[in-house]
């Protein structure tokens, strides 16, 4: 832990998918620990854009957040403006990868990134400094992840699955305190004239590249009939050799990185 780097967390409020009720998002919680475990709380600088209220921002509070600055952005103005300006000097800047609540598009890292000109590291999973320079290990899919060194100034966007241990005190929550500031405005990349409508997902199913029946499916994977390819069905052998065949495989195919 140091407590000489500046570094900011950005959090935002966002939707319960069932009820609609304000609730904190699981990516910005995690920058949030992650920032924790890069300096105390205490010299964490914690902002917010938009007109959001008090009682939205408990749930950061409640966390052990002492402050959160508010900058005061209307509603159907682009908060990206008051943010670089804001974020001026820092040398991390800490953010979720994405707003929950489908109501973000995620380009938010990338824009501060970019008006900061500084790198930016998406899907953080934890980070470690020395000095000036951190050590991040990054969620990538199927299981995989990935190390990778940045030197500061820098912008992390915290995966969701990042470890999040602390737990919401009251005490803490009514403690906290939330300042607003009006945020600079214009001055900024261009935004666009955008279009608000309602968030929708659809499903979109797997298509497999060969069509193939489940029996056919199986027997390849297994190395059954004349189309023998893929893995092995092993049966001979003491425990320790099956168990040997099964990590072989496990490293071939990247699933394992001992």
């Amino acid at each position: 832990m140091t407590t000489t780097l500046r570094i900011a967390v950005l959090v935002s409020t966002a939707r319960h998918p069932v009820s609609g009720q304000p609730v904190r998002s699981s990516s910005d919680a995690a920058a949030f620990e992650l920032g924790c475990g890069l300096a105390p709380a205490g010299r964490l600088t914690v902002l917010s854009a938009g007109m959001t209220g008090k009682e939205n921002l408990e749930e950061y509070l409640g966390l052990g957040v002492e402050a959160i600055e508010v900058l005061t952005v209307a509603a159907t103005a682009d908060v990206l403006p008051a943010l670089l300006a804001r974020l001026k000097g820092f040398d991390l800047v800490l953010c979720g990868m994405r707003s929950d609540g489908q109501s973000a598009s995620g380009m938010l890292p990338y824009l501060l990134a970019e008006g900061l000109g500084v790198p930016l590291v998406g899907d953080v999973l934890e980070a470690k400094a020395d000095h000036r320079t951190l050590t991040v290990r990054q969620f990538l899919p199927k299981g995989m992840r990935r190390r990778l060194e940045v030197s500061l100034p820098a912008v992390l966007a915290v995966h969701p699955r990042a470890p999040q241990t602390r737990q919401y005190a009251y005490a803490r929550a009514r403690a906290g305190r939330v300042t607003y500031v009006a945020g600079a405005i214009g001055g900024g990349p261009a935004a666009p004239a955008w279009q608000f409508e309602l968030a929708t997902r659809r499903p979109r199913p797997l298509k497999a590249k060969v069509v193939q029946s489940g029996h056919s499916r199986m027997m390849g994977a297994i190395g059954g009939d004349a189309g023998a390819r893929g893995g092995q069905v092993v049966k001979q052998g003491s425990a320790e050799q099956k168990a040997q065949v099964l990590l072989d495989y496990l490293r071939e195919h990247r699933l394992i990185d001992f």
